[in-house]
């Protein structure tokens, strides 16, 4: 960084050096220019008086050495006299830029650059009383010229002026970079800082609370995921345990041929009870970890959510007359374009949980319709609800309310864990509701892509 700082402060000395140098040799030439005009002009009214008294013998007897080249000019262009050349040899003056000036309005000045000589000339004309015209010229040596002419005084002055910029630009890179190399990152506010840095150090210092508050916030999920994944090895283990408990046991019984003949049979019934309790259970596993996995690519299709409820509720049916729970479909044919797969997962355990925690006797709804432009699917139930303080646990995995109701209807535990992934993989809100003895209501909000049916 000093490097750089240095090198544009260098940069922008030499801009402004050379910026200055081009604007004095412009006005060193624009004097020059003028101090010679002045002389023309001046040399110019004696001259215009002496030739109009005494003509040209008056040139022809003054020291040539004495004025600028003199030139005059009859007035039909002939050259009558020239101080340098022999007016004999001369052209017609009359279309010269000066001439012309001078006869328009009485006198004229012209300037003419020769690449050769890298001067100027200047021509001041002057009209006379007779029509004649009385021209003086010099040539005005250009700014360049001079520089050249002193080369090795400019040459040191130069050097010097490079110097004292290097030397300058390094001691200004090293002071601005000072305060910079000492702030300390992790406490800006100590040490002495420029006013003009103020603002950098209450952004690094904004910026250390927002990377700390992040820290922590990571932390604290790192924590509390590591909590939820050992909680989830217990249950799982706890829950695996049980039934194969069980069946080992039974198994056990009926090979030591223990068990009584009329026994064997309903203690095959357990272990295949037990068994599909582990199936169900190990099933429900394998989904929910496939739903944590949020690189896996899901199949996006428009999904009717009238005919997947038709389906859904069709299916459960059979454990609805089992429980003498009514089921209801009511609503309007809806679309939306999402995965039909987990759509129907998020339905089946909302609905399947909604017959096996409800009363004999007792109903579910699903309802679809429409809510603030969004697509609502909503599953109301008349069973036993849920205490307010147990809401916001429902969806954890192997969280249950009632232990000892949920052993005896079969659930894993899993159900609204399933429910809760399934639904956060495709932007679906879920709401829950429930009053305790009165039922539990669930919305399904869908924010995707949505089509008449």
């Amino acid at each position: 960084m000093k490097r750089k700082l240095f090198l544009r402060i260098l940069a922008c000395a030499l801009i402004v050096f050379i910026a200055c140098f081009s604007v004095t040799l412009s006005a060193l030439q624009t004097y020059l220019d003028g101090q010679v005009q002045k002389q023309l002009e001046q040399e110019g009214k004696y001259l215009s008086r002496a030739v109009e008294e005494y003509g040209v013998d008056f040139l022809q007897g003054t020291d040539k050495d004495k004025y600028h080249r003199v030139t005059w000019i009859a007035e039909d262009g002939t050259v009558l006299y020239d101080s340098q050349v022999d007016a004999a040899t001369m052209e017609n003056h009359n279309q010269r830029q000066e001439v012309l000036q001078a006869r328009e309005r009485g006198w004229g000045m012209t300037s003419r650059y020769s690449d050769t000589l890298s001067t100027n000339t200047l021509n001041y004309a002057l009209l006379l009383e007779d029509g004649t015209v009385l021209r003086l010229s010099n040539t005005v040596a250009t700014a360049v010229n001079l520089v050249w002419d002193l080369r090795w005084e400019i040459g040191i002055i130069m050097l010097l002026a490079l110097a004292l910029s290097l030397g300058l630009a390094w001691t200004m890179s090293i002071r601005l970079v000072r305060p910079l190399d000492t702030i300390d990152l992790d406490h800006p506010d100590d040490g002495k800082i420029y006013p003009e840095l103020r603002p950098l150090v209450q952004r690094i210092n904004a910026q250390n609370r927002q990377l700390q508050h992040q820290m922590d916030l990571l932390i604290h999920e790192h924590e509390r995921q590591d909590r939820l994944q050992r909680e989830f090895t217990a249950n799982v283990s706890h829950e695996l345990k049980t039934p194969l408990t069980s069946i080992s046991g039974y198994a056990e019984i009926i090979r030591e041929d223990i068990a009584r003949p009329e026994d064997v049979k309903r203690f095959a019934g357990t272990i295949y009870d037990e068994a599909q309790r582990l199936q169900r259970l190990v099933g429900d596993i394998i989904q929910l970890s496939q739903l944590e996995d949020y690189n896996a690519q899901l199949d996006q299709e428009p999904v009717d959510l009238y005919q997947l409820s038709v389906d859904v509720l069709q299916r459960l049916r059979p454990q609805a007359g089992r429980m003498d729970v009514d089921l209801e479909l009511r609503g309007e044919r809806l679309i939306v374009r999402c995965s039909q797969r987990l759509v129907r997962e998020i339905i089946l355990n909302l609905c399947d949980n909604a017959i096996k925690y409800n009363r004999r006797g007792g109903s579910v709804r699903v309802l679809l319709d429409r809510m603030g432009g969004l697509t609502r699917l909503t599953v109301s139930d008349t069973g036993i609800g849920i205490p307010k303080e147990d809401q916001s646990r429902v969806f954890e995995r192997f969280y249950r309310v009632d232990k000892s109701h949920s052993k005896s209807i079969g659930g894993t535990g899993l159900g609204l864990s399933i429910v809760k992934n399934a639904a956060a993989r495709q932007k679906i809100e879920i709401r829950l509701s429930s009053e305790l003895g009165v039922g539990t209501e669930v919305e399904l909000l869908f924010r995707g892509e949505q089509e008449d049916g």
